[in-house]
């Protein structure tokens, strides 16, 4: 069962004996390291290959979680359309971001999702404590900004 379908396309890439499937445009607002099935058009047609989605700083890579590919040629295209099981996820907000987003008038309801992932990392990063409480004036700060 799926909730969403993704035109995707890429180039093939090995490492380390694997075939990966790098994504042309890195996916941005759907979760990353869950599963997923890719119906894979080219270079073979495959109904669902089930995959995993890594989204990273620059790119997004499907790794084949079965051996349904053939040896395809470094960089070789390929096409399909990703079936998400869990659909598009907003980025939530943590309540001391919020509290203090509130606290200095900034609006945080037209945060960019790209964004918006980021600077959650960044927080998320930092645990609790000070260093957590240096972070959240600085993402305020930015925010405020951007007004």
């Amino acid at each position: 069962m799926h909730t969403g379908e993704l035109a995707v396309h890429g180039r093939l890439e090995r490492r380390e004996g694997k075939v990966l499937l790098v994504v042309d445009e890195r996916l941005s607002g759907h979760d990353t390291f869950l599963s997923a099935a890719l119906r894979l058009d080219q270079p073979v047609h495959l109904s669902e290959l089930p995959v995993r989605i890594l989204t990273f700083d620059d790119v997004t890579v499907l790794l084949p979680l079965v051996p349904a590919l053939p040896r395809g040629q470094a960089g070789e295209e390929w096409s399909g359309t990703l079936l998400i099981p869990h659909g598009s996820r907003p980025p939530t907000i943590p309540d001391d971001l919020a509290q203090a987003a509130a606290e200095a008038g900034v609006d945080t309801s037209g945060w960019p999702p790209a964004e918006a992932r980021q600077l959650l990392t960044f927080l998320g990063e930092a645990g609790s404590g000070p260093v957590r409480t240096q972070r959240i004036g600085m993402i305020i700060a930015a925010l405020a900004g951007h007004s």
